[in-house]
């Protein structure tokens, strides 16, 4: 496959492969990184799920809002970098795929470098050729007992 392919090449025309799903994965915080709804909403499913820590988002205007709330955040917080490690494919069919990962969020606030980690799952559909997920859960690691 070719490396100057966009996201929204057609996987269809390739077999969904675990290849195909973390490159999408990786393409999506790419673009979600530039803090631009307009650029990630083709990316996200009509009809998508996003269940966070502090609530579940239906719709991709639902979501939107979730995204620019947490874009805007506080003055006092810089965020550095957010990416995903540990991607786990787990399902791959002709029309879906289904992975998990950690996600790293860091930064610093007041001076003070944070670093959160959390995981994630993803499942994405094929809508006219294109990846698009239809669900996100992200939550925070349980605190060691």
């Amino acid at each position: 496959m070719s490396s100057n392919r966009s996201y929204m090449d057609s996987p269809a025309t390739d077999a969904i492969s675990s290849e195909s799903v973390v490159r999408f994965l990786h393409r999506f915080e790419e673009i979600a990184e530039k803090e631009n709804f307009d650029l990630v909403e083709p990316l996200i499913h009509e009809r998508a799920f996003f269940r966070f820590n502090d609530g579940d988002f239906v719709g991709r205007q639902a979501i939107r809002a979730a995204f620019e709330k947490t874009w805007k955040g506080s003055s006092e917080v810089k965020k550095e970098r957010f990416y995903l490690t540990d991607i786990v494919v787990l399902s791959m069919d002709h029309a879906s795929a289904t992975a998990t990962y950690t996600y790293n969020w860091e930064g610093s606030q007041g001076g003070r470098q944070f670093r959160i980690q959390g995981r994630g799952t993803r499942v994405l559909v094929m809508e006219r050729g294109q990846f698009q997920v239809i669900h996100e859960h992200l939550s925070r690691f349980p605190k060691a007992q």
